[in-house]
């Protein structure tokens, strides 16, 4: 890739190693600057997302020990109280090392996972309960 990544891109030596599926070049968010008041606002990214049956399935991916930004995680969390959102935060860009879930309950309710079998079987469990129609 040799094309100038924009501004929005806060890590573009990670970027460049390793792009997004289905990759086909950057959308350069700058032009929003201004439209959200007097905030630092800017649109972000989630990694994947699965629908079924009106139950979503969201990933967000990070290195090893990289932490989620506070307004990314704001929006993972307001996601999470709708209901109908289960978030999955995956540590390891490879493969999966370590994952946090969040179950879509109005209660709090978390699952750590450790390595790629068991982000595979939660992910399995997931979809067999979003395509039986889910309910929280």
């Amino acid at each position: 890739m040799s094309e100038a990544l924009p501004s929005t891109i806060r890590h573009p030596e990670t970027f460049l190693k390793a792009a997004p599926a289905g990759y086909d070049g950057v959308f350069d968010w700058s032009w929003t600057k201004g439209c959200f008041g007097d905030t630092n606002i800017s649109p972000m990214d989630v990694d994947g997302i699965i629908e079924r049956n009106g139950n979503f399935l969201v990933f967000e991916t990070k290195n090893v020990g990289v932490q989620i930004p506070q307004g990314q995680l704001y929006t993972l969390q307001a996601m999470h109280r709708l209901g109908r959102f289960t978030i999955m935060i995956i540590h390891g860009k490879q493969t999966p090392e370590r994952s946090v879930c969040w179950y879509p309950y109005p209660c709090e309710k978390r699952q750590e996972l450790t390595g790629a079998d068991e982000a595979r079987a939660f992910v399995a469990r997931w979809y067999k309960w979003a395509n039986a129609g889910g309910a929280a």
